[in-house]
């Protein structure tokens, strides 16, 4: 009898320690719908990555594509968090901001060489990347409609108008001197400087460089907005004061 038991309880533990080392690797999940996917260790689930997605590599050119979100002991760690449409934390993984292909890189954290690109779609994501808050969104680039990542400078994008920041980086062709007078550049990556934006409920525009245009923007608050705006003599190029002009706009609206 004795030894009947010392087996069932031999059995019972090894079950027990199976089953916490397969639901241990399962740190958090996503629901989409009626669907459950797990995201195992610090994984995104497959849904969350382009099919096919190609990370580009890059050698022999001068300064980076990426924007710097560099934490860790030695500072040399791009981590990011993840987060829902909720904003519900989900995971943690290396994530980087390729500022010149406008994607989101993300690799495993037992990995950290092999990076996929994730999904760029509209509502989806939140990723913060050391202090910054990014999203997809739609917008107009030159005459036609795209999906890119946006830094959230609001304290969050569900009111009316949030403020968001539009980051780039451009490659810049080798130049070979054909007279002494010009001299010679390798190929670089050069970091433009930020566009801002505002979304506005479901619209996403380029904030207008002059104030006559910007007030139009505001629709039927455009006189509240113009005499708030030249009242305290704010600039388009303070983003204290595009911070300020979008909280002012909700409170009209709230």
């Amino acid at each position: 009898m004795m030894r009947k038991l010392i087996y069932l309880f031999i059995f019972l533990l090894s079950s027990y320690l199976s089953f916490s080392q397969t639901f241990n690797r399962n740190d958090g999940r996503v629901v989409n719908g009626s669907t459950v996917t797990f995201m195992h260790g610090n994984h995104l689930p497959d849904d969350f990555l382009k099919s096919n997605g190609e990370v580009t590599k890059y050698k022999d050119i001068e300064g980076s594509p990426y924007i710097d979100n560099n934490s860790g002991a030695a500072n040399n760690l791009p981590l990011g968090k993840v987060y829902s449409t909720s904003f519900e934390y989900l995971n943690t993984a290396f994530i980087r901001y390729n500022a010149h292909t406008d994607n989101m890189e993300v690799s495993l954290m037992e990995d950290g060489v092999d990076y996929y690109l994730l999904k760029r779609e509209v509502d989806f994501l939140y990723l913060v990347l050391h202090n910054k808050k990014y999203r997809a969104y739609e917008y107009l680039l030159k005459t036609k409609k795209a999906i890119g990542f946006f830094v959230i400078l609001s304290e969050n994008d569900t009111n009316h108008c949030s403020l968001l920041k539009k980051e780039k980086i451009v490659f810049k062709k080798k130049i070979v001197p054909k007279n002494s007078f010009i001299s010679p550049s390798p190929p670089s990556f050069k970091r433009n400087k930020d566009i801002y934006y505002l979304k506005l409920d479901d619209r996403v525009v380029k904030l207008p460089k002059k104030k006559k245009e910007l007030y139009t923007v505001f629709l039927e608050k455009k006189n509240e907005m113009k005499e708030f705006i030249a009242s305290n003599k704010f600039k388009l190029t303070k983003e204290e004061d595009l911070l300020a002009m979008t909280n002012y706009y909700n409170s009209l609206l709230n």
